[in-house]
């Protein structure tokens, strides 16, 4: 069975975030769903929570978070220096939201703020489909929480999807790194509740949020894709 750590990234102690399950179980529940069988070890970075040996694990998956990677956090300077060694020593390595932007920021992507919320669900374009991304999709819709984005790609790195709202929506390096801008994990009553408990930093886009999570998302395929990407033979 292999060995799955995931780096729960998320620094929120609110009372919203410890009524609902955390961001480690939502990202284990999609892969349960998706027919995966891995042994997990959760690890909670803004609390010092790291693995002795970020090598030590058949594949790595970075949950999101409030924070952004530019706030220069001790915890935030250690996941950018695990993120080097895991890619160094080619681990798998997945990054989902800040995750995403935490991957790429590490090795050396601008990422910045914008004016604009992406938040409920929205549409992307897939420009490549690789191997472990079965079945294939040319266009994929994924919830969102985000006001931070990457500005570009590091060296080596492949665009497999975007839109006009986040040109840089999903990622690969090679077969052993796979991001994407957004939150396959949640799901729509998540995200539901999420957009209220928002409401006040959303403002004149709170209804259109709203409105964008009716037709739900499509983060059980990306489950599938993730099992694959974690599960494929890379000999």
């Amino acid at each position: 069975m292999k060995s799955v750590a995931i780096y729960h990234a998320n620094n929120d102690v609110s009372e919203f975030t410890q009524r609902n399950e955390s961001d480690a179980t939502k990202v284990k529940n999609i892969l349960i769903a998706a027919g995966a069988q891995f042994d997990y070890a959760v690890f909670d970075l803004p609390f010092g929570d790291f693995p002795a040996d970020p090598t030590a694990f058949d594949a790595v998956i970075i949950t999101g978070s409030p924070a952004f990677v530019e706030d220069g956090d001790e915890w935030i300077l250690r996941l950018f220096a695990d993120i080097r060694i895991m890619v160094a020593a080619k681990i798998p390595l997945i990054g989902l939201c800040f995750g995403h932007q935490a991957i790429l920021s590490a090795l050396g992507s601008e990422v910045v703020k914008t004016s604009t919320w992406i938040c409920g669900a929205t549409d992307f374009d897939v420009f490549q489909n690789r191997p472990w991304m079965q079945p294939t999709q040319s266009r994929l819709r994924l919830h969102a929480a985000n006001l931070a984005q990457a500005n570009n790609l590091p060296s080596g790195f492949d665009l497999l999807g975007g839109s006009e709202l986040c040109p840089i929506a999903l990622t690969a390096l090679g077969d052993y790194i796979f991001t994407t801008q957004f939150h396959p994990e949640m799901d729509s009553d998540y995200v539901a509740d999420l957009i209220e408990e928002m409401a006040p930093l959303l403002g004149a886009q709170l209804d259109d949020c709203r409105s964008s999570i009716v037709k739900g998302a499509e983060g059980a395929l990306f489950g599938q894709w993730a099992r694959r990407f974690i599960e494929m033979d890379r000999a």
